[in-house]
């Protein structure tokens, strides 16, 4: 959770979690997934930060602080295989996302 500052001073605790939209409009307003709406004193990279840094503590605490870097690698998305594809030239079947994106004649 982090600490923000309603405009009547008045301190915050807000679920990170629940966060859906944090705007500057002008006056930092940050908008829940249950609808609630808190406008706070906080400028909107200093909400941003707080979140991150609540983030990455979490992380800590479960033992993940950058042990996950570099471990992830992009999702490479090809059509499945039939059997008679079997003999096909791998590097000239496009993959799902190319065929996503041919149009229709």
């Amino acid at each position: 959770m982090i600490v923000v500052t309603r405009l009547n001073k008045q301190e915050v605790a807000l679920n990170c979690d629940l966060i859906e939209v944090v705007e500057a409009l002008p006056d930092t307003t940050i908008r829940l997934v249950t609808g609630k709406i808190f406008v706070v004193r906080e400028p909107l990279g200093e909400v941003l930060a707080r979140i991150s840094t609540w983030r990455a503590g979490v992380l800590r605490g479960a033992g993940l602080d950058g042990s996950m870097v570099g471990m992830l690698s992009p999702v490479v998305l090809t059509p499945p295989c039939s059997g008679k594809e079997e003999d096909e030239d791998e590097s000239v079947r496009p993959g799902a996302f190319e065929r996503f994106l041919e149009i229709p004649a």
